[in-house]
């Protein structure tokens, strides 16, 4: 379990890295657009063309950090890459300067711009959400915008199960969410605890393990497991950003 936690927790830092490496390049494009046609552009294109850039990267940069944190990483990943990207978006401005600011949401269930909520009734939830200020000062005028970035992966399981001999099949419902409504999963992991010691074991191909993809978020599990009632569960989901996010959940008996 410690090497999957550690795997999980490096994907999340590169994700981190590669939102830095993908705004310096859409910064030296604004840079090279803007030498080729500097006799044309004017302050106004300027702005826009930052604006533009800024926007995306800072979107890039929220969901890398909660990838990150989501993933084990470090709990104040969503502030420290924010401070990175706006000292690289300033220092790599060009004719115009630009400020980004940054206001990490801290209203309840939020803390420092994220929420992070992995519950027991079925229902998980990973977030975060960051209001942004920038500033473009040009040589004959300054623009300025504010807006905010959402970014939220969660998911709802429920399932039952059936008394098959001296083992159980178990079938379960998982729907996938982002901040836009149902959404894909890159990855489902299912456990289920052992009612012996309350470990909990990995469902794999052993217990007959099969998941169903229907297209729209919501997938089909089943599996066979060895316990008598009851079967709590737990599903582990990273979704196509590589956001993570888990529930656990009590089967009913079907």
């Amino acid at each position: 379990m410690k090497s999957t936690h550690r795997s999980r927790r490096n994907r999340g830092q590169a994700l981190i890295i590669t939102a830095l490496i993908i705004t310096l390049m859409s910064m030296s494009t604004v840079y090279y657009v803007l030498e080729t046609e500097k006799e044309t552009v004017n302050t106004q294109s300027t702005a826009d063309s930052y604006f533009s850039v800024a926007k995306i990267s800072t979107r890039n940069t929220v969901i890398s950090a909660l990838a990150n944190t989501s993933n084990g990483g470090d709990t104040q990943a969503l502030t420290t890459s924010l401070k990175k990207l706006s000292s690289t978006l300033h220092a790599h401005s060009y004719d115009a300067e630009l400020d980004l600011s940054f206001t990490p949401l801290n209203t309840t269930p939020y803390q420092n711009g994220t929420w992070i909520s992995w519950g027991q009734d079925g229902s998980g939830v990973s977030s975060a959400y960051v209001t942004f200020a920038i500033n473009v000062s040009g040589s004959s005028a300054n623009y300025h915008s504010t807006y905010e970035t959402n970014v939220t992966t969660s998911i709802h399981i429920n399932g039952t199960y059936a008394a098959e001999g001296s083992e159980e099949t178990v079938n379960i419902s998982c729907t996938v969410y982002d901040e836009n409504g149902p959404t894909l999963a890159n990855r489902i992991a299912i456990l289920y605890q052992n009612q012996a010691d309350g470990s909990w074991l990995n469902v794999d191909q052993q217990n007959n393990l099969t998941i169903v993809d229907f297209g729209n978020g919501t997938y089909g599990i089943s599996f066979s497991a060895s316990a008598q009632g009851p079967v709590n569960i737990s599903a582990q989901v990273n979704d196509l950003r590589d956001v993570f996010v888990m529930a656990n959940a009590t089967c009913a008996q079907a």
